[in-house]
């Protein structure tokens, strides 16, 4: 049996969508029956869950290869000009058109809820995500060492910009603590890396080493799975409380994923980059930091009623939007190997 035989089971059958739609009522149901216990779940269930996801994906990368992805400046340029360059003004161009020029004109919106929705959309695009991005850079089979590599200096370089571009694109001054962006690296790149590290230099010569890894796989998607209970369960309330904004939000949202994704995809494919480079560079540009934007909501937007609901459902929307991406990305990669055969 591969070693990836676990991330095969959870995406190419129908069982794996199905026990993502369980979640998301399960969570939903959770958070109307039990919502006081919402927050001390997802303080504790949200890092746990996340670290079991990225944990596993960790145990497949050779020093080395980190090392070399970290130092490749061409590559790291690339992945940092489209995420910081571009996608920032793309995704507040695209919420600006979606809200201004369909959802308010027809009436979805009021001129003051529109302006609102567009500061948290603006919020949810000017940082890039330093979590969860490698999970789905795994399921994907992409390249999970240069995804890290990435993180490591998206991480720092948006302590600097996410200022800059919430002041250019929502007119609002706010103030990025490096400590939350530290916690968020520490929790889930440091220690999942070290973990993954540790793992593979005892266990990599073992008989057993094959199996372990496909337990790992395992785990990740009950994992995935966990997560997506818990983050309905403590931010479901936007959806039940307020369903129009789930369409106006996630149509959004699903317009610049598949456009920041496949702009980042189809850039490094036209430069040569392997399906598993591009891929990671595709959903580095495409994937955004929403435990960051949810605290700067919360933080500088408090008296908005609508800022920190946008940006709470951002996380809630991006997991089936994602999922969705792992399948046209798997199959990309299926057409790709078959075409290399047939040469």
């Amino acid at each position: 049996m591969s070693d990836d035989s676990g991330i095969k089971l959870g995406v190419r059958t129908l069982i794996f969508p199905v026990l993502v739609f369980i979640s998301i009522i399960v969570g939903l149901e959770l958070g109307i029956d039990f919502r006081s216990y919402g927050t001390i779940i997802g303080y504790y269930g949200i890092p746990i869950g996340l670290f079991f996801m990225i944990y596993p994906p960790m145990t497949k990368i050779k020093i080395e290869d980190l090392a070399r992805d970290l130092k490749d400046i061409k590559t790291v340029s690339l992945m940092l000009f489209l995420n910081f360059v571009i996608d920032p003004f793309l995704v507040a161009g695209i919420g600006y058109f979606y809200i201004f020029y369909i959802f308010y004109p027809s009436g979805f919106l009021s001129y003051t809820v529109a302006k609102e929705v567009f500061v948290g959309i603006v919020l949810l695009g000017v940082a890039p995500c330093i979590a969860m991005v490698i999970v789905w850079i795994a399921l994907s089979k992409g390249n999970v060492a240069m995804g890290v590599s990435f993180v490591a200096w998206t991480s720092i370089l948006q302590i600097i910009t996410m200022p800059i571009f919430v002041y250019v694109l929502a007119r609002t001054s706010v103030v990025i603590s490096p400590l939350l962006i530290a916690e968020s690296v520490i929790l889930y790149l440091a220690l999942p890396l070290l973990a993954g590290v540790l793992t593979r230099k005892f266990f990599h010569r073992k008989r057993y080493f094959s199996k372990l890894v496909n337990k790992l796989n395992d785990i990740q998607i009950i994992s995935l799975l966990f997560t997506i209970v818990v983050m309905f369960w403590t931010e479901g309330y936007g959806i039940v409380s307020y369903p129009d904004l789930i369409l106006i939000v996630g149509l959004i949202m699903l317009t610049f994923y598949f456009l920041l994704f496949h702009i980042g995809y189809y850039v490094s494919r036209k430069l040569k980059y392997s399906y598993e480079n591009s891929t990671a560079i595709g959903y580095t540009v495409a994937a955004r930091n929403f435990e960051l934007s949810i605290a700067v909501a919360i933080s500088a937007f408090s008296m908005y009623q609508f800022i920190p609901i946008v940006t709470a459902i951002g996380p809630l929307l991006e997991i089936p939007l994602m999922i969705l991406l792992i399948y046209v990305q798997l199959h990309r990669r299926k057409k790709i190997k078959i075409n290399q055969k047939n040469k």
